[in-house]
C-alpha cells in the first residue's frame, strides 16, 4: 500500500496547472455506485473494460526501415538519436480473454541483434519468473498470469505511435534480475520468419563496467503518459547499487528521467551501446534517482538464447522441501536481538495496536522465498513476499500486523506462512483481538467507524492503469469548485497518488454518513469530479476503479 508522507499541497501546485478545472461528465459520485466491491477486480472485469475488438483484420503495419547497421559509430561518435528510436519497440503482453486476444499490459524493449533478438524485462515478458516477486516484494506476481503471445510494435517515426509487426517468444528470463530475452519467430498471422532475413536495426552491447560516475546516459522507452510516441530523456551516472547474492553494479543509478512503461527500454552511453535496462518496483524507484539493470548480468541470458540453451537463474535459492514452521506464542512485542516474545499472550483487548506471532523455525535456506500472509475471519488483510535471511533454523522468529499506530480491528485472527519454490504451507497461528476468545467477531474497522478506500485508476479509453494519477478527498463540506480555484492544505481530509500499477490507498478511512467532497485528476486528463459517502451497510474496505478520460 502506497503511503503518502509529503504535504499534499507539495503535490497539489505541482499537478494544480495541469488539471483541467471543469465539470466533468463522469463523476466520482457516479462511479462509486456501480463499482465498489470490498476486493480488487479478477482479470475477467478487466477484460470487460478493455475496448471492444472490431471483426475486422488488423492491418500488418510497414516496419521501420530495417538497417545491418548496429546503432553505434564506429568511429566512436554519437550515435544519430534515429537509429536508437529505430532499435527501440514496444511490447504488447496479450492474452485470450472471453475468447478474444487483448492486451493487458505494455512494455519497451531493445533489438540487440538483427534477427531479432530483443532484450526487455522479465516483468514484461514473464512475470511469473522465479525470484521476481521477492525482488520487489509483490506477491501478486506469484498469482498472476503469463502471456498468450508477445507481440513487437516498432516505430518507423519519433513522431507516430508504433505499429504492431511481429510475434516473438521468450528465450531466456530470470527474474532475481528482472531481466528477460525475447525472439521474433513469426508475423502478426503467426507465419514463421527466417530470423537471417529480418535485417533489423539493433543496439550495440556495451561494458556496464566501463561507465564511470558522471558519464551520460539516455534513455529510450515507451512510458505510455508522455502519449503513445516514444520517449527520450538524457541524465548522467549518479551512482551504483549491489544486489544481495547478485553482486556489485547490479543496478546504476541515474538521475535521468525514467516513467513507467520504460520497463525494458533502452539506457545507452554516449557512444551509443546499451549499459543498461530501465527496470521498476520497489528497489528500482527512488525519488528523482532512478535505477538500470547493468548490462553486463544480461550477457548470460544472452549467449543461452544464442545458444538455444536453457537458462536458469543462478540468483534464486530452492527450499530444501524440509521447511516447518511451529508457533510458540503470540505476544505484545518482540525483542530485536533474538525476536523472542516480549509479553506472551494467547488474545489481545480491544484498541490493539499491534499484533505479533513467535515461531520456532527450521529447514530454511537463506534466500529462498517466503510468504506470509494475514486473515481476518474469512478477508485477506495483507500479504507479503520475501527472501529468508535468517539461517536454518532457530527458536525465535516474529511476524507481526499493525495499523499504523492505530487500533486494528476486533475479531478473529490467522497468519499463515509459505516456504520454498512451490510455496508450500508450512506453518500458521491464530488469535483474536476484541474479546479475549477465539468467538470474538470483527466490530468496527477503526477508532473512527470508517471505511478504508483502496482501488485502482485507468485510463477511460484503454483500461490502462495511470501512474502519478491523484485523488483528493476534501472535508465534508467543502464546496468543491472553490477548493479547485483556491485550493488549501486545511480542507484536504486524505489524498494519494497512483503507483506505477495505478494503485492507490487513502490512508484516512471515510466515516459513514458522511458526504465527502473529492476530485481525481491527472496531466493531460479531465478531472473526475464527485463526492463519495458510504452507510451502515457497506463493508470496512472499498475498492474503487476510477477512470480518467483525454
Amino acid at each position: 500500500m502506497k503511503r503518502i508522507q509529503n504535504s499534499p499541497l507539495q503535490l497539489l501546485f505541482l499537478l494544480m496547472m495541469l488539471f483541467a478545472f471543469t465539470s466533468f461528465a463522469c463523476q466520482l459520485g457516479a462511479a462509486l455506485e456501480t463499482t465498489p466491491t470490498p476486493r480488487a477486480r479478477d482479470r475477467d472485469d478487466e477484460a470487460e473494460d478493455e475496448p471492444e475488438p472490431t471483426d475486422e483484420p488488423e492491418a500488418t503495419p510497414a516496419a521501420a526501415e530495417p538497417t545491418p547497421e548496429p546503432a553505434v559509430d564506429p568511429s566512436g561518435e554519437p550515435t544519430p538519436i534515429e537509429q536508437l528510436q529505430a532499435a527501440t519497440v514496444q511490447i504488447f503482453a496479450k492474452q485470450v480473454i472471453n475468447g478474444r486476444l487483448q492486451t493487458i499490459w505494455t512494455g519497451s524493449g531493445t533489438i540487440v541483434s538483427p534477427e531479432g533478438v530483443i532484450l526487455t524485462n522479465a516483468h514484461v515478458a514473464a512475470p511469473l519468473s522465479p525470484g521476481l516477486a521477492t525482488l520487489y516484494n509483490d506477491p501478486e506476481l506469484l498469482f498472476g498470469d503469463e502471456p498468450d503471445q508477445l507481440v513487437v510494435a516498432l516505430s518507423a517515426s519519433a513522431d507516430l505511435p508504433p505499429t504492431e509487426a511481429y510475434v516473438a517468444e521468450l528465450a531466456a528470463a530470470d527474474g532475481s534480475l528482472d531481466l528477460a530475452v525475447i525472439e521474433i519467430t513469426a508475423d502478426l498471422d503467426g507465419n514463421p520468419l527466417d530470423p537471417t532475413t529480418l535485417d533489423l536495426p539493433f543496439v550495440a552491447i556495451g561494458d556496464s563496467n566501463s561507465i564511470r560516475l558522471g558519464d551520460e546516459i539516455r534513455i529510450l522507452g515507451y512510458p505510455g503518459a508522455g502519449g503513445e510516441t516514444i520517449t527520450f530523456t538524457r541524465g548522467n551516472v549518479a551512482g551504483f547499487e549491489s544486489q544481495n547474492r547478485v553482486g556489485d553494479r547490479a543496478w546504476i543509478k541515474t538521475d535521468a528521467t525514467i516513467s513507467p512503461g520504460n520497463s525494458g527500454g533502452l539506457g545507452v552511453n554516449a557512444a551509443g551501446q546499451i549499459i543498461g535496462v530501465p527496470s521498476f518496483g520497489q528497489e528500482a524507484i527512488g525519488g528523482a534517482i532512478n535505477r538500470l539493470r547493468a548490462i553486463n548480468y544480461a550477457l548470460p541470458l544472452l549467449e543461452a538464447a544464442a545458444a538455444n540453451n536453457a537458462y536458469e537463474s543462478p540468483y534464486v535459492v530452492s527450499g530444501t522441501g524440509q521447511e516447518t514452521f511451529v508457533h510458540v506464542t503470540w505476544a505484545d512485542d518482540f525483542s530485536d536481538a533474538d525476536q523472542c516474545a516480549i509479553g506472551p499472550r494467547g488474545s489481545y483487548p480491544s484498541n490493539t495496536t499491534l499484533a505479533v506471532a513467535i515461531f520456532e523455525f527450521s529447514g530454511m535456506v537463506d534466500g529462498e522465498q517466503v510468504l506470509i500472509a494475514w486473515w481476518l475471519e474469512d478477508e485477506l488483510l495483507s500479504s507479503v513476499v520475501l527472501e529468508w535471511n535468517e539461517g536454518a533454523s532457530g527458536e525465535c522468529t516474529a511476524v507481526y500486523f499493525h495499523n499504523y499506530g492505530d487500533p486494528i480491528p476486533n475479531g478473529n485472527y490467522a497468519v499463515e506462512i509459505y516456504a520454498g519454490d512451490d510455496l508450500a504451507f508450512v506453518g500458521a497461528a491464530e488469535t483474536a483481538v476484541g474479546s479475549g476468545s477465539s468467538n470474538s467477531t470483527t466490530t468496527t474497522n477503526t477508532s473512527k467507524d470508517g471505511v478504508l478506500v483502496e482501488g485502482e485508476i485507468l485510463d477511460a479509453d484503454s483500461g490502462k492503469p495511470l501512474s502519478g494519477a491523484v485523488i483528493f478527498i476534501l472535508q465534508p463540506g467543502t464546496d468543491l469548485d472553490a477548493w479547485l480555484d483556491n485550493p488549501t492544505d486545511a480542507e484536504i481530509y486524505a489524498f494519494a497518488e497512483t503507483d506505477q500499477k495505478g494503485y492507490f490507498f487513502l490512508p484516512e478511512p471515510l466515516v459513514r454518513g458522511v458526504e465527502y467532497p473529492g476530485v481525481v485528476g491527472l496531466t493531460g486528463y479531465h478531472n473526475n469530479e464527485g463526492f463519495l459517502e458510504f452507510s451502515a451497510d457497506d463493508p470496512d474496505s472499498i475498492y474503487l476503479t476510477l477512470e480518467l478520460s483525454k
